[in-house]
């Protein structure tokens, strides 16, 4: 039989504290591994710019050949795709696949496989092609069985010029490993300089079911383009239409965009971003490029965001569609610089020269943006430098990711469980560290802590399971507690999609353990903190209490324990409780991928006490009516 543990707390409801703030409950959206490519971008073509260094036939990365002995493939320089600028960074190529056939009566051409493709669903594709002379272009979309699910012929007739077609289809039966292919017979050539396949469905080219489960977690604030990725983006280029952006090159390509070889397609750009955020209900945090953009190149950002109409980027913006400013209030100089991994100003006196520079411009366009600066937050030799960014920052960035577990059997995995579901209270004792460290350095001015990414290490290389659920909701509890005290003004987890919180699958996308996790946080969002004073004894249950402006009692419990259920007894004074309902997160165990059922919670209520109980790794959710 299990053990029962008894935790008895007492709660005052007429002693609220100051509010919960919405932007503890902030996310990442950064373009690495699937986190956009079968993740939020809805597009189901591998390297449909045609990025990188061909296959030793000449064919692109991810495409094969269509071939005959008197076809020649090669990636042309003759690119559709391009930078808007022309400054040379790491990687500035650009190509088209040219096809060319030398023969009469042959064919060549090339193809994909591996497309997924649902019964009933309608299906948009493009092809952006060049002909030097007129030349039919064959697109076929055909079945692994190899049943025709679309065939068309396109004519090619503007010489010269690089030419759009669109063609749409809605497959009969679903298809887990369609093919695509373009070809063409006879003697000539074609230029291709990109190819796009998306269902009818998306939102802005994102898939609407992640944007929905986006809007479901209670997403506040969305910092983006990274991370990382940060180091890698020109925001420049999102400006233009989405086919004629060029590939962006990855600094490393192992750390940021292995699922991809090194390269994203920018599929979303500002545009793109911002409606997005509105969508959802988020904030926009934007992280500069501070290697590579000029603080022109920054304030130019700044202004195609927020200028008004009268001003060059903000008349630009208008002229894309849309007019009223963006009014992006939060923005992040740089991200993670000092710690090796990043291309810029990696010395504490370079990035304070190249921040404060940069910051300068983006007042002068914009003086109501508020800065996060970036830099190793655990060294002395960055922190002293803080009262020299001081004047311009409001928010210090801060990173924590918790190990993840690797023992899942016997008495190691009970203890790596403890570990990882208790680490949030690490996290809080180091950043109250690091509040005073901060604090004894930047004296003038009390800056916030931005603990802007934050997760279990390597949620993005795994499925995620109950342990990793039990530390996201004791994480948000905590934050919910104690942000106030230790100055923490922002925090977004890194990052939901494909990453621990939203999993994406071909033809559906759902939250696991650890995505179940927000929704019932976000409960506390903007409500007045409670204070849960425990009383005798205490079993490993970590909870916090709020109050919404309709007058209910919110209450997130969190049973840390892997092998003891709790007993949670609650006491009220200064109100009394009248309708009481719950939500109950359990599973029977955490072996790796196991997710939380989710069932009704019994809650008694008794002498002005509640009382309920937690099964072992568990989290509950309380709603009570107070009168």
């Amino acid at each position: 039989m299990e053990s029962v543990a008894r935790t008895e707390y007492q709660l005052d409801l007429s002693h609220p504290c100051k509010r919960i703030n919405p932007l503890l409950f902030g996310h990442n959206l950064e373009h690495t591994r699937s986190c956009v490519w079968q993740g939020l971008s809805a597009q189901l073509l591998h390297n449909r710019k045609f990025y990188g260094k061909p296959q030793r036939d000449g064919v692109a990365l991810d495409w094969y050949a269509i071939a005959s002995p008197r076809a020649y493939f090669e990636l042309s320089y003759h690119a559709y795709t391009e930078h808007a600028d022309r400054v040379e960074r790491r990687v500035n190529e650009t190509h088209s696949q040219r096809i060319a056939v030398y023969a009469v009566g042959e064919k060549a051409g090339i193809g994909q496989r591996g497309i997924p493709l649902h019964a009933g669903w309608r299906y948009e594709g493009r092809a952006v092609l060049y002909a030097p002379a007129p030349i039919d272009v064959r697109i076929c979309v055909t079945a692994v069985d190899g049943n025709s699910l679309h065939d068309t012929v396109i004519p090619v007739t503007a010489v010269g010029e690089w030419q759009e077609f669109a063609f749409t289809f809605t497959p009969e039966c679903t298809c887990w490993d369609a093919r695509l292919e373009l070809t063409i017979a006879g003697v000539g050539e074609v230029f291709i300089g990109a190819v796009s396949l998306l269902p009818a469905g998306h939102f802005h080219g994102m898939r609407a079911d992640v944007v929905a489960l986006l809007r479901e977690i209670g997403c506040t604030l969305l910092r983006w383009p990274g991370g990382n990725f940060a180091g890698d983006y020109r925001w420049q280029d999102g400006l233009l239409p989405v086919d004629k952006r060029a590939p962006l090159a990855s600094f490393q390509e192992m750390e940021t965009l292995p699922h991809t070889r090194g390269f994203d397609c920018h599929e979303i750009g500002i545009d793109e971003f911002i409606v997005l955020c509105r969508e959802i209900g988020a904030e926009p945090f934007l992280t500069i490029n501070i290697a590579w953009d000029t603080p022109e190149a920054v304030a130019a950002w700044v202004e195609y965001c927020n200028g008004s109409v009268t001003t060059v980027m903000g008349r630009q913006r208008a002229e894309r569609g849309h007019p009223e400013p963006y009014r992006v209030k939060y923005w992040s100089l740089g991200n993670e610089l000092g710690w090796g991994h990043m291309e810029g100003p990696n010395t504490p006196e370079a990035y304070v020269a190249k921040a404060a520079a940069c910051a300068t411009a983006m007042q002068q366009v914009d003086p109501n943006i508020v800065f996060c600066s970036s830099g190793i937050w655990g060294s002395d030799a960055w922190l002293k430098e803080l009262h020299l960014l001081a004047p311009f920052i409001a928010h210090f960035a801060h990173h924590h990711y918790t190990g993840k577990m690797t023992q899942y059997a016997g008495a190691p995995a009970l203890d790596e469980f403890r570990r990882v579901a208790g680490e949030p209270t690490h996290v809080i004792e180091g950043m109250r560290e690091l509040r005073s460290r901060v604090d004894a350095h930047a004296a003038e001015k009390t800056l916030g802590i931005s603990l802007d990414e934050w997760n279990v290490w390597y949620a993005w290389y795994r499925h995620p399971g109950v342990a990793e659920g039990i530390h996201h909701a004791a994480m948000l509890n905590q934050l919910c507690r104690e942000a106030e005290s230790l100055g923490v003004t922002l925090a977004c987890f890194f990052q939901p999609i494909n990453e621990g919180v939203i999993l994406v699958e071909p033809f559906h996308a759902y939250l696991p353990a650890g995505g179940q996790i927000f929704p019932l946080l976000k409960e506390h969002r903007g409500n007045r903190l409670l204070e849960l004073l425990a009383v005798g004894e205490h079993g490993d249950v970590d909870a916090t209490a709020s109050l919404n402006d309709d007058g209910m009692l919110i209450i997130t419990l969190v049973n840390r324990d892997p092998c003891a259920e709790q007993q949670v007894d609650i006491r009220l004074t200064g109100a009394g409780a009248t309708t009481v309902e719950g939500v109950l997160l359990a599973a029977e165990d955490f072996l790796p991928g196991t997710d939380f059922s989710r069932l009704p919670l019994e809650v008694t209520v008794a002498d002005a006490a509640l009382s309920l109980r937690l099964p072992k790794h568990s989290v509950a959710l309380v709603k009570c009516g107070t009168r």
